[in-house]
């Protein structure tokens, strides 16, 4: 039987601090049976719940996104930067946009809730969804669900929301049937949110982050690696702590990057990296390599990784994720190799006073470690852009400049008037004579003349005594 969830929970990772989106999730399904919504043939489908070890997580998500009933979007800035959660409401909006051309109707069957102010550009797609209705209240207007949530959990207001959610969602799901979208992959769906990526370049000096990835992909494996599970089709897709509890390790790495304040891009390394690197330079940006340490067993990343190792650096963080329970990568043939392609590198991994290139970071470690270089790279940046020199424009040399004096105290008789020039001498003076040269003053060991020769005797020199 084909799986058509009751609902998709559409969130963006970083908003499911302390769990509040599961717990948000619960109350909903909870709400949905006390109203006698019978979910429980097609169960709703929250990603963490539903991707099992070795899962195609792309296809996963695609397939509930291509055939559920109600999708339930938790709007937030952080959602309308994130390029998974793009995919999937673009995915079913265009389920959508079919079912009206098919049938002249509108379905309420994207349900968008205010999980966070937001303070970012809304695209007019999403505008055009209310996400607010009679009785939810001022506080929910303002603050978002998550905050009510957070601070009075079992109150009626936060209730009474939750209520209001699980009408719509049940309407939409037990009243239309939304054509599906079969095979859906979303790695192929090109979301509608302004996302970095998708806008291009960031103008320089916008705290924007470039990131690089350097991974193996499904086919073919990196030479020796025998676990397809942590690839994908595309480097995009490298999910190094498995099962992942996130989709990627660049959706993770994006999900760091907003919540520290900037904007970020991806890119996959090739021979241009070194281009790159000096672009993000002039544009006054920082930059992370995410490297799986096998990828320096494949010809593109070596030869990439070892020209930016000879290079400096001092704004790009090198980021190298692994799983404990990933015992091939423990392997230390595998570091062995990556050492010897970044050596020059190598020799600060780890270090306390320099924090910028990391190795080995564990699934606990990651988010807490890229703050931490994001912070330290973006000061780095300020810093060498304070001491750059200031370049003069081309064009001719400026004229010479007047002679300096350095004003003596004041004379008691008055000014006096200007120095004359040493060519225009007044007829009415003789011309002075030429100054003497000073007496030199031998001291007791021989004279100060730096003509003469060391060790010459004394005795054959006039002192002028």
């Amino acid at each position: 039987m084909v799986q058509e969830p009751y609902f998709f929970l559409s969130y963006a990772r970083k908003d499911d601090r302390d769990e509040f989106v599961k717990r948000f999730h619960d109350d909903l399904v909870l709400e949905l049976r006390r109203i006698g919504a019978d979910s429980t043939a097609q169960p709703p489908f929250r990603d963490v719940e539903r991707l099992g070890l070795g899962a195609d997580w792309s296809r996963v998500l695609g397939a509930a996104v291509g055939h559920c009933r109600a999708f339930v979007a938790l709007y937030s800035p952080a959602y309308l930067h994130s390029e998974y959660c793009g995919k999937e409401w673009t995915a079913f909006w265009e389920r959508l946009l079919r079912y009206r051309r098919e049938t002249e109707m509108d379905v309420p069957a994207l349900v968008p809730v205010l999980w966070e102010p937001m303070d970012t550009e809304v695209p007019d797609e999403v505008a055009r969804f209310q996400y607010h209705e009679a009785g939810m209240g001022p506080e929910y207007s303002a603050q978002g669900l998550m905050q009510i949530l957070r601070t009075d959990p079992t109150g009626p207001e936060y209730h009474r929301i939750v209520r209001k959610i699980a009408a719509r969602v049940r309407i939409a799901a037990e009243r239309f049937r939304l054509p599906v979208t079969p095979g859906l992959d979303l790695g192929d769906v090109r979301g509608l949110f302004p996302t970095a990526e998708h806008q291009g370049a960031a103008a320089p000096g916008t705290g924007h982050v470039q990131v690089f990835l350097a991974a193996g992909v499904t086919d073919p494996l990196p030479q020796g690696r025998q676990r397809p599970e942590y690839y994908g089709r595309s480097p995009r897709e490298w999910t190094p702590y498995h099962p992942p509890k996130h989709p990627t390790v660049a959706h993770r790495a994006q999900r760091v990057i907003v919540q520290e304040g900037y904007t970020s891009n991806i890119e996959v390394v090739d021979d241009g990296l070194s281009s790159r690197l000096d672009d993000t330079m002039v544009n006054n940006q920082t930059s992370i390599l995410l490297v799986d340490p096998w990828a320096v067993r494949i010809q593109t990343y070596r030869d990439a990784l070892a020209d930016y190792d000879g290079q400096n650096r001092p704004a790009t963080c090198v980021l190298v994720p692994s799983h404990d329970s990933d015992e091939e990568t423990a392997d230390e043939l595998v570091w062995q190799d990556l050492s010897r392609v970044l050596w020059r590198n190598w020799r600060r991994q780890n270090d306390p006073h320099d924090p910028l290139f990391r190795v080995q970071v564990g699934t606990d470690e990651f988010d807490a470690q890229l703050a931490v270089m994001l912070a330290v790279a973006q000061n780095r940046l300020m810093e060498m852009e304070s001491t750059t020199p200031y370049r003069l424009p081309a064009g001719p040399p400026p004229p010479p400049l007047s002679g300096l004096t350095i004003p003596g105290p004041a004379d008691p008789a008055g000014p006096r008037p200007p120095p004359t020039p040493p060519d225009a001498v007044p007829a009415s003076r003789p011309a002075a004579p030429p100054p003497q040269e000073p007496p030199r003053h031998t001291g007791a060991y021989g004279t100060g003349d730096p003509e003469e020769p060391p060790g010459e005797p004394l005795a054959t020199k006039d002192t002028g005594r």
